[in-house]
């Protein structure tokens, strides 16, 4: 029982950090595609804090500028967002599975 608990603790953490990442990287590609100064900025500036204040900050500021997204970018940010949902499948299902295993261990 135990054993499934830090398993599902440990999925949990992979999908946070992978999420992290791509959510990092779609930002950087969505500000280098939208033509803003420093996108690796944007994009770390997107995944700061403890709260998401620096991703909304960055959707507000964006408006302005207008994306030209070409068919590469257009199937790169596709997949980032594939990897991203399948990241918070990761988050889910391990968090689903620790409350029941938590639950059932008490």
């Amino acid at each position: 029982m135990v054993v499934i608990m830090i398993v599902m603790v440990f999925v949990v953490l992979l999908g946070a950090f992978s999420l992290a990442y791509h959510v990092y990287r779609l930002t950087e590609l969505d500000a280098r595609c939208r033509g803003l100064n420093h996108p690796k900025f944007w994009g770390f500036f997107s995944i700061s804090g403890g709260n998401s204040s620096g991703l909304f900050l960055y959707l507000i500021g964006r408006k302005k500028y207008p994306i030209e997204l070409g068919e590469s970018d257009r199937a790169a940010m596709a997949s980032l967002k594939k990897r991203a949902g399948i990241s918070l499948c990761f988050i889910a299902v391990g968090a689903i599975v620790l409350v029941f295993t938590g639950a059932s261990y008490l």
